[in-house]
C-alpha cells in the first residue's frame, strides 16, 4: 500500500524529466527512434520483443503496439493535448453547433471575455468563412482546427448576423475555460458538472461545494457525462471529498500493484450523491465512479461508461517531441476490472432528463406533499416526491425512471405511516404511479377525434361534475388538454376535446378535492 506524491498521474500518468539515450544507431529520418525504443522495452505496460516487430520509426512502432492511448506527439500535438486537459486553448472564443448549417457553422455561445466577445459576436450568428475560406460542407473538427492556432495570431472571418454579413480580424488569445461548474437545484441540490480532470479541478470542485453548501445545499448531483478524464491524481483527491482517506484506485504496472490514497482531504462532503455517467465518461471519470460506487458513496446514473482503464505516462523526447505511453492498468478500490468492460451504473438509462431524473431520485418531500413513492435500486433506496414526479416539468422523467425500475415500488400515501407495495399489474398500467388513489373506471382504446367520452362515474359530486374537478392528461407527457365537460346526469359525464388529439394514450383524472379519484384511459388510433 502506498501513498502517492503529488506529481501528475493520469491519462497521463507522470511526466519525467529529460531522458538521456545513445543516438549512435538513430534512424536518420527519425533521430529519436532509439529514445523511443527504450521507453516502450522499460516501461510499457506489457513486455514487448521490438525486434520482432521490425519497425523503423516511432509512428510504426507506436501502430505495431496496437494501443489507442499510446501515441508519438509533436510539440504542437502536445500543447494542444494539455491545453483540452487543462481547459485552456489560443482561440477566439465561441461555442460552435455541432450542426452543420448549408452555409456555415452557427456559433452557439460566447466566452465571456475572448475576442469574439469584444468583435461583437453573438449566439445564432453563423460564421461563413475563415481566412477566406468557405466551411460549407466541412465538419466540424475541421472548422475547430481552422478558428485555433498560437496566441497572437490573426484569423479573419466572414459571419452572417442575420441579413447582414461582416467581415471581422480578430488576434487569438488563450482562453480559459472552467471545468467545474455548478448550478443550485431546487430541494438544497447542487448540481456539478466536471468538463475534465485538470490539474486545479479538486481544487475548484472544492471551492465549488464550499460555496454551494453556503446557499443551502446538502444533496449532489455530479455530472460525469461526456468527460474524457485527466490527470489521475485530480480523481483521487477529488474522491477523498467523498469518501476520505481510503485507497481510491489500484494501479498494476509491469512489475507492481499499488494501491493510491487521497491526501487528508479538507472538507468532507456528507449527504446523498448522485453520479450521471455515459459511454464517454472515461479514465479519470472512471476512477471516480468506481470509488464512490464500490463504497457505495453514490448513486451511479446513466449508462455503461467507456471502460478506458489504463493509465498513460508522457516523456518529453530530445527532439521537443513528445512519447504518451500506457504504464499501467487501473482498478476500482476493491479490485474490479475496467479496462474495456466499464463502470456499470446503479440505475440504467439513457434520457435527455437526466438532471430532472436525478433531481426526482432526491426529491425525498419533508410534508410528505401528494404522498411518497419509495424505490428500491441495486440496494440504493429513493424517496420520490408524488407531486414533484406529476408535475408538468418534471412528469416525463418520472416516466423514464418508471420504465427502468427493476423491482417495484411501495407507495406511501400523505399523512399515512406505511408503504404500501403496488401490484405488477398496477405498475404495467403506468397511471398507477403517477395517480395510486385514483379507481380505474374504464377505458376507450379508439377513440377518433371529433367524438365525445362518456364515463359513469359512480361518485356523486357536491358541486357538480365540470372543469374544475375533471382534467384531461396526455399519458405521456402530462401536459393538460382542453376539454369541455357537462354533466349529463348525476353520474354520467360527457367530455369532449377542445382539439384533435394526436395517437396516443390521454387521462382523464375526476377529483372534486374530497373524496376519492377516479381515472379512465383513453387511447386515440394511429
Amino acid at each position: 500500500m502506498k501513498k502517492y506524491s503529488r506529481f501528475k498521474l493520469g491519462l497521463l500518468l507522470a511526466i519525467f524529466g529529460m531522458l538521456v539515450f545513445p543516438h549512435c544507431l538513430q534512424a536518420a529520418d527519425d533521430p529519436v527512434f532509439d529514445e523511443v525504443q527504450e521507453l516502450v522495452e522499460n516501461f510499457y505496460v506489457d513486455p514487448i520483443d521490438i525486434d520482432s516487430l521490425n519497425v523503423h520509426s516511432s509512428r510504426e512502432l507506436m501502430a505495431e503496439l496496437g494501443d489507442p492511448f499510446s501515441k508519438y506527439l509533436t510539440a504542437a500535438e502536445f500543447e494542444e493535448f494539455m491545453g483540452s486537459i487543462d481547459g485552456q486553448y489560443a482561440g477566439i472564443g465561441v461555442y460552435l453547433n455541432a450542426q452543420m448549417q448549408p452555409e456555415g457553422i452557427e456559433i452557439s455561445g460566447i466566452i465571456e471575455g475572448s475576442p469574439a466577445e469584444a468583435a461583437g459576436l453573438k449566439a445564432g450568428d453563423v460564421i461563413i468563412k475563415v481566412d477566406q475560406k468557405t466551411i460549407s460542407g466541412l465538419d466540424i473538427d475541421t472548422v475547430c482546427q481552422m478558428l485555433l492556432g498560437p496566441a497572437g495570431t490573426e484569423v479573419q472571418l466572414e459571419v452572417k448576423s442575420g441579413v447582414v454579413h461582416k467581415n471581422l480580424t480578430m488576434v487569438r488569445q488563450v482562453i480559459s475555460i472552467p471545468v467545474v461548474n455548478s448550478t443550485l437545484l431546487g430541494f438544497n441540490t447542487a448540481y456539478i458538472d466536471i468538463d475534465s480532470f485538470s490539474d486545479q479541478a479538486d481544487q475548484d470542485l472544492e471551492k465549488t461545494i464550499e460555496s454551494c453548501r453556503k446557499a443551502g445545499a446538502d444533496k449532489w448531483i455530479i455530472d460525469l457525462r461526456g468527460n474524457p478524464g485527466g490527470y489521475i491524481n485530480t480523481a483521487i483527491e477529488m474522491a477523498g471529498i467523498f469518501i476520505g482517506p481510503q485507497v481510491v484506485t489500484v494501479l498494476e504496472e509491469r512489475d507492481a500493484i499499488i494501491s493510491y490514497y487521497p491526501d487528508q482531504p479538507e472538507i468532507q462532503v456528507d449527504g446523498p450523491i448522485i453520479i450521471l455517467i455515459d459511454e464517454n465518461s472515461a479514465s479519470a471519470s472512471e476512477i471516480l465512479s468506481a470509488a464512490l460506487k464500490d463504497y457505495r458513496r453514490a448513486i451511479l446514473v446513466g449508462s455503461v461508461t467507456y471502460g478506458k482503464g489504463t493509465v498513460q505516462e508522457l516523456y518529453p523526447l530530445s527532439n521537443g517531441d513528445w512519447l504518451k505511453l500506457t504504464t499501467a492498468r487501473f482498478y476500482s478500490p476493491m479490485g474490479t476490472a475496467i479496462n474495456g468492460i466499464g463502470v456499470a451504473p446503479d440505475l440504467a438509462m439513457n434520457s435527455s432528463n437526466m438532471v430532472k431524473v436525478a433531481e426526482l431520485l432526491l426529491s425525498d418531500p419533508e410534508d410528505g406533499g401528494l404522498g411518497t413513492f419509495e424505490l428500491l435500486e441495486n440496494g440504493h433506496g429513493f424517496l420520490i416526491d408524488l407531486a414533484l414526479a406529476r408535475s408538468s416539468q418534471y412528469w416525463e422523467a418520472w416516466g423514464e425512471i418508471i420504465d427502468h425500475l427493476q423491482f417495484l415500488p411501495a407507495y406511501r400515501p400523505a399523512g399515512g405511516e406505511r408503504y404500501n407495495l403496488l401490484t405488477p399489474v398496477q405498475v404495467l398500467d403506468k397511471a398507477a404511479l403517477y395517480f395510486p388513489n385514483a379507481s380505474m373506471i374504464g377505458s376507450i382504446d379508439n377513440y377518433s377525434n371529433g367524438g365525445d367520452i362518456v364515463l359513469y362515474v359512480s361518485m356523486e359530486s357536491e358541486s357538480g361534475w365540470n372543469e374544475d374537478n375533471i382534467e384531461m392528461l396526455n399519458a405521456e407527457t402530462g401536459e393538460q388538454v382542453g376539454a369541455s365537460v357537462e354533466e349529463i346526469t348525476e353520474h354520467f359525464i360527457d367530455v369532449k376535446p377542445e382539439a384533435d388529439l394526436l395517437p396516443g394514450e390521454y387521462w382523464v383524472i375526476i377529483n372534486d378535492g374530497q373524496q376519492a379519484e377516479f381515472l379512465a384511459r383513453i387511447g386515440v388510433k394511429q
